[in-house]
């Protein structure tokens, strides 16, 4: 059951990596993108990494597609145009992703996992508990930086649809 479930979220990837190389429109490559993402996801929850598969999809599938869609938005009402996509060096691309996906191909076939013996369960709440006690400081930090990043955003534009 386990390596079916890993055999389809491998293909949700690969289907979604591949409709993101090969489509011009980026509205489409950036629902593939989240589609990937998800994929991705489900590959940490299968491997007992339920932390990573949160961070994957609040992050990730949810912060930068949602960010890469509110750019396509303000872009496409900008000029009034169709954003599209178009890539000049598809050959020197292919070349490169060939070689590094022969390369770790190689390195992981290679390489001796380990798997611990702790709870997964637990790792979560260890996670949370540091953050709130050990570097609630850093904790705060970020979370400033990104409210100021989020009002400039706005602020910038807002400008630039008043031009």
């Amino acid at each position: 059951m386990i390596a079916a479930i890993q055999i389809f979220l491998g293909i949700l990837v690969l289907g979604g990596v591949a409709i993101i190389l090969l489509s011009k429109n980026i509205v489409h490559a950036a629902y593939a993108l989240c589609l990937a993402l998800i994929g991705i996801a489900g590959i940490y929850v299968v491997l007992m990494s339920e932390l990573l598969a949160v961070v994957q999809i609040m992050l990730y599938a949810g912060g930068v597609v949602i960010l890469l869609a509110f750019g396509v938005m303000m872009t496409n009402r900008l000029r009034g145009e169709k954003v599209l996509s178009g890539s000049k060096n598809q050959l020197i691309g292919s070349i490169i992703s060939l070689g590094v996906f022969i390369g770790l191909s190689f390195l992981i076939n290679d390489a001796s996992f380990k798997l611990n013996d702790t709870e997964s369960s637990n790792q979560i709440k260890t996670i949370g508990v540091s953050f709130l006690t050990d570097h609630i400081v850093a904790f705060e930090l970020i979370a400033f930086i990104l409210l100021v990043a989020l009002v400039g955003a706005t602020y910038l534009a807002k400008n630039a649809a008043n031009e």
